[in-house]
């Protein structure tokens, strides 16, 4: 399934998605909490550049079929030829504008603008001056691409914010 505007989004309520943290590569600890998330829709994320240490265990998360790939941390290029492949969504968290760019040149689906305000991981933006910087990277180089705000969003109200700014979601 696509994600996307106008499409349905993954069959949670309120168009959540809940990610197993694949993180830095334990591929028993993957199985496991697939297993345990049953037949729920659940996507996966990594540390892209941990992943490149052990590239198999993205295998392992595709043969799960998730209803996304969250990546970040790194260059997203050798991954996305085999997540296109499998028809699964990729979304790339991005902290600089550079981030961005090569995110969408891997065909990201989103792309998940983090500012500084994300425990303390990224460049040194404020999120709320990143999201529409990214934003009108993407609109210009990728229209269909969706962009979500990440990084300080606690409530309505940075949602909102984040609505306002560009984004058409959060993470939170």
């Amino acid at each position: 399934m696509r994600i996307g505007r106008g499409t349905r989004r993954c069959g949670h309520t309120a168009g959540g998605l809940g990610l197993i943290g694949g993180g830095y590569g334990d591929a028993d600890w993957l199985t496991r909490e697939f297993e345990r998330s049953g037949n729920r829709p659940v996507g996966c994320g990594f540390v892209t550049w941990s992943l490149a240490r052990n590239p198999r265990l993205l295998d392992k998360a595709l043969e799960r079929r998730p209803s996304a790939i969250f990546l970040s941390f790194g260059d997203p290029a050798p991954f996305s030829p085999a997540i296109r492949a499998a028809g699964v969504p990729l979304i790339c968290q991005v902290q600089s504008l550079d981030d961005a760019r090569r995110a969408l040149d891997a065909g990201a689906d989103i792309v998940v603008a983090q500012g500084a305000e994300a425990g303390g991981h990224g460049e040194k933006r404020a999120t709320f001056t990143f999201v529409p910087e990214v934003a009108n990277l993407v609109l210009r180089r990728a229209p269909d691409t969706l962009i979500c705000a990440a990084g300080g969003i606690a409530d309505g109200r940075g949602l909102a914010a984040a609505l306002m700014l560009g984004a058409d979601g959060v993470v939170h």
